[in-house]
């Protein structure tokens, strides 16, 4: 009995932080993906507010034109009637050239976009969106990644989830891949470092030849701003 209520305890805790990311990307929900095509806004758009429970600006909508490919040309804030493009750092191109919308904080149930304006969450789950926060996000697309990699100026791969902990490897460059499990601690993630002789997109699948070492530790995957401090392949 006291070791079940130990891990609700923990697991709750966990949980509790986790709510405390409040940056991340607006998502369709799994079974909804196939509703969205080129950027995650839907045909109907989003509307905007000046601040939570505020008064609606406009709406967040898709071009209607198409480029040669028949892919949207991008996404707009409309407000009375003129358009005006959303680009970095008010959006990110994820998977196959899909543009996701990025938020930067949560009240009220609301989420604030860069550019200042807020979008309401019953909106979004009502048209089969929603937020996942970096460090969900980073976790959950793991599998799909052929790895992830520390942004410069590089990352400590510690003991335990502290600067404090005792350093095991210094992660630079593409060589040394590195694998999320799901145990997290703060912005801190447990993870898998392989150290390659090359680069595994020019192994052509013979991974085992180009292993060199594995290690297990710990690193800081999101800064103190609640970003990612890695970078992934989806492919070669």
């Amino acid at each position: 009995m006291k070791l079940k209520l130990l891990f609700i305890a923990v697991f709750t805790l966990s949980q509790s932080f986790y709510a405390q990311i409040t940056k991340g990307l607006i998502v369709p929900k799994e079974a909804n993906v196939s509703n969205f095509c080129c950027a995650y806004v839907p045909e109907s758009g989003i509307q905007i507010y000046n601040k939570p429970n505020g008064e609606v600006q406009g709406r967040i909508v898709q071009d209607s034109g198409k480029d040669r490919q028949n892919k949207s040309r991008g996404i707009f804030i409309k407000v009375q009637g003129e358009l005006e493009p959303i680009e970095h750092p008010n959006i990110k191109i994820i998977g196959d050239d899909i543009t996701a919308l990025l938020y930067i904080d949560e009240h009220s149930n609301f989420v604030k976009l860069q550019n200042g304006y807020w979008i309401k969450l019953g909106e979004l789950e009502d048209k089969g969106l929603q937020i996942v926060n970096w460090m969900q996000y980073l976790i959950e697309k793991s599998p799909e990644v052929i790895g992830y990699y520390a942004k410069e100026p590089g990352l400590h791969l510690r003991e335990n989830p502290s600067e404090n902990s005792e350093l095991i490897l210094d992660l630079k460059g593409d060589l040394l891949e590195i694998k999320l499990t799901q145990e997290v601690k703060g912005l801190w993630c447990k993870v898998i470092v392989t150290k390659y002789s090359d680069h595994p997109c020019s192994s052509k699948g013979n991974f085992e030849e180009i292993k060199l070492k594995t290690f297990t530790g710990w690193i800081q995957l999101l800064t103190d701003d609640l970003t990612p401090n890695v970078t992934y392949y989806k492919t070669c």
